[in-house]
């Protein structure tokens, strides 16, 4: 049946009502008009096609009902759902059907609803398919481009990626060089090390503000850790030992008469010609000498019967003897030296060692003195009445001493 039939339907039960209503008194007219009986007439369209609905509900969200078709939570009628129906009034309402869509954004979520259309066109849209996902965000939907939306969630996760930085100490390295000049068992810094400093460079990840992961992506260096250099000393220790009376003469003697051809009285000096080759040797007046130790010291002078003038030990005075029994002569020094238990010990070399000492010569250790105050220092001793008589005018110098052997 279409519409017509029912507007012919409702025109024919209105003209017999007024048909009735005319014959009747008009103490009767109000009961003879029966509102509730009189229908209205609603035309209702929806996606499923067109219904003609006689009714006589009072709202029209009932005479819906009335014609069966059910409604979805979602889906929208043009005219209010409560729209009153008045008696042979005639309506026409469309119904819109609409599905629940939940749309997440960086984890806020909005509840709506839409139209039944694609995925691809909710995606379009709602604008998430305008968004850059160049940096990692992307873009999560319950179902494919291709299906109707029906509760469907389209949900935009934004990736977000941090990088952090944690320091760490970078320990310097050591390393040792030898080095002659320092007696074996001594060490000592020649550059001081440094600790470096590097940044471990991590990548964090983040999805919608919520931590997800780390990983190291590079190592920066900050500052280079600086290496330690130590020099470590080769050069063999001189032992001082105490002054054996027995032998001490024996390894003077020996060790003088090895040199005392050499010596050339040259005022001061007891040679003529010097020279440091730069090579750990020296030459003297011709001869080459290799030596174990260089180093600069004080050196004064002495000789036997200056010192017993001074003393005053004997009259008339005379020449001494060395530490070591033998006369004090050219070609002699005196080392520092100090008793302990009853015994000599000199400190600074042994006696018998044989020495070099700019400006004044070859000489051999034979004697002690008392100077604790510089006991590096070494007394050179000249021939007797040498000093007094002004034959020589050394003094007190600081000159380079070369250890050439030692007994």
């Amino acid at each position: 049946m279409n519409k017509w039939f029912f507007r012919t339907i409702g025109l024919i039960i209105v003209a017999a009502m007024a048909a009735a209503v005319s014959i009747l008194p008009d103490s009767q007219l109000l009961l003879a008009v029966d509102q509730t009986r009189i229908p209205a007439y609603v035309v209702i369209t929806s996606p499923e096609g067109t219904t003609n609905q006689i009714t006589f509900a009072d709202t029209l969200v009932k005479a819906v009902d009335e014609a069966g078709i059910a409604l979805g939570e979602y889906d929208l009628l043009s005219l209010p759902d409560e729209t009153a129906l008045e008696p042979g009034h005639e309506y026409a309402v469309t119904i819109t059907r609409r599905s629940r869509v939940t749309l997440t954004w960086s984890g806020f979520e909005l509840d709506t609803s839409s139209e039944v259309i694609s995925m691809g066109d909710l995606m379009s849209r709602s604008g998430f398919s305008d968004l850059d996902l160049s940096d990692g965000s992307r873009i999560e939907q319950n179902k494919t481009d291709s299906a109707v939306v029906d509760g469907g969630e389209i949900a935009y996760v934004n990736v977000d990626k941090k990088e952090v930085r944690t320091y760490e100490t970078i320990p310097f390295s050591t390393v040792y060089i030898d080095d002659a000049t320092l007696y074996e068992g001594k060490t000592a810094v020649k550059t001081e090390g440094q600790n470096g400093q590097r940044a471990l460079v991590f990548e964090e990840t983040y999805e919608n503000g919520v931590f997800i992961s780390s990983v190291q992506v590079r190592t920066e260096i900050i500052t280079e850790p600086v290496q330690q250099v130590i020099r470590k000393g080769t050069k063999k220790k001189i032992v001082i030992a105490a002054i054996n009376a027995r032998t001490a003469n024996s390894k003077v003697v020996s060790s003088f008469n090895k040199i005392k051809d050499l010596l050339i009285k040259n005022g001061n000096a007891n040679y003529q010609a010097f020279a440091d080759n730069g090579n750990g040797t020296i030459t003297v007046d011709g001869r080459t000498f290799e030596y174990i130790e260089v180093k600069k010291r004080t050196i004064t002078m002495y000789d036997g019967l200056e010192c017993c003038l001074q003393k005053g030990c004997h009259t008339p005075a005379i020449n001494h003897n060395t530490a070591s029994g033998i006369s004090a002569q050219r070609g002699l020094v005196a080392t520092y030296g100090y008793r302990e238990n009853g015994k000599v010990i000199g400190t600074a070399l042994p006696l018998g060692a044989t020495i070099f000492i700019e400006g004044y010569g070859l000489a051999v250790v034979a004697d002690v003195h008392g100077v604790s105050s510089n006991p590096n220092l070494i007394d050179a001793c000249y021939d007797a009445g040498e000093i007094n008589s002004g034959a020589v005018t050394w003094g007190k110098r600081y000159k380079r001493v070369y250890i050439l052997s030692l007994p």
